[in-house]
């Protein structure tokens, strides 16, 4: 699923490292001053400052080999700075962005799913466009599926499923993310409607209900789903 970003990712990272030849060799502070030329979302930058040239060739290896169709659970990523990042770009500003399509997103015709992902990724670079066709071409479950093992395979993240009566609202979903990764680092939640459900929520972890006793939250989404 990945493959498309992944591919424009590199692009982006190769098409920029040969601009500067001398790239590795740079200090921190002048690699920064050259970011700007560097269409990508800021953790890659950031990746890209730190990282030194044999950890980045060693990352490489590793995404075109799941680019080429590897296997993610038969590679080393645990120590690979680059699926780190991705790791927290995915969890973090790209959910960001997720949480902010309702249920509906998914059922709407194509066209609709396209404008509406152009509205949020309103971006001309190769990069977004590759983001937009991740948002357009899969389902919500489809694309939690893969976060979920891009999670696991990186980090050993557990398995976290909030089901709540209706689509909760876009902040209520930040604030539950920021406080689940605070218990559960590197996790990717999946939010499921649960009409069955009278009031609150349930959330799951590695398969097991948990009593996170978030009363303000509950009083939230009690007072969205009246």
């Amino acid at each position: 699923m990945f493959n498309s970003f992944l591919s424009a990712l590199l692009y982006e990272i190769l098409s920029f490292l040969v601009k500067h030849g001398d790239y590795f060799e740079l200090a921190e502070k002048t690699r920064e001053e050259k970011m700007g030329s560097f269409k990508a979302p800021s953790v890659f930058k950031k990746y890209l400052i730190e990282v030194s040239g044999a950890h980045f060739l060693k990352d490489l290896h590793l995404v075109l080999e799941v680019i080429n169709g590897a296997d993610m659970n038969g590679l080393s990523l645990k120590h690979s700075v680059f699926f780190h990042a991705l790791l927290e770009f995915f969890s973090d500003s790209f959910t960001t962005k997720l949480d902010q399509l309702d249920a509906r997103f998914y059922l709407l015709p194509y066209e609709d799913r396209v404008k509406k992902a152009r509205e949020l990724l309103d971006s001309e670079s190769r990069v977004a466009g590759a983001l937009r066709e991740l948002l357009v071409g899969n389902s919500y479950q489809e694309l939690a599926e893969a976060f979920e093992q891009l999670s696991k395979c990186v980090a050993d993240a557990g398995t976290i499923m909030v089901q709540s009566p209706r689509d909760i609202p876009a902040e209520l979903k930040k604030e539950m993310r920021k406080e689940l990764s605070e218990k559960h680092p590197h996790s990717f939640p999946v939010f499921q409607i649960n009409r069955q459900l009278i009031g609150g929520f349930r959330v799951f972890v590695n398969g097991k209900s948990t009593d996170l006793s978030w009363f303000s939250k509950v009083q939230k989404l009690l007072a969205f789903s009246h």
